[in-house]
């Protein structure tokens, strides 16, 4: 062999090398996901639409205003037959929403939203 001493270097940091990277995955750990608590229904009517940011503002007797995250995946459902989505809620609309309570922010899992 050539070069003896350079080829037990390359060695030697390879090996190291291989060590090393399993204790580096490991160190890495994601965060869990946030779970989400069920709080029931909030019930009131809608004083702000926010279309952009997905996000509601009810005037609740009980509460007060409380904002609701709308998801993607939320439901919203009327009397009328169709699909129906957060571009049918307007405000003054009154709407029943179960809601969840993901990372500190309330999420509508399902809107109700009833005729004026």
């Amino acid at each position: 062999m050539r070069y003896p001493r350079a080829m037990r270097l390359v060695t030697l940091v390879f090996a190291l090398g291989l060590l090393g990277v399993p204790a580096l995955v490991s160190a890495q750990t994601t965060a869990p996901a946030p779970s989400a608590v069920d709080v029931g229904m909030i019930e009131g009517r809608v004083t702000n639409v926010d279309y952009q940011r997905g996000l509601l503002r009810v005037e609740t007797p009980h509460f007060g205003h409380v904002d609701v995250s709308v998801m993607p995946t939320t439901s919203v459902q009327t009397s009328d037959p169709g699909y129906h989505a957060i571009t049918d809620v307007s405000r003054g609309s009154k709407v029943q929403i179960l809601a969840s309570r993901i990372g500190g922010k309330l999420v509508a899992q399902i809107i109700r939203l009833f005729k004026h």
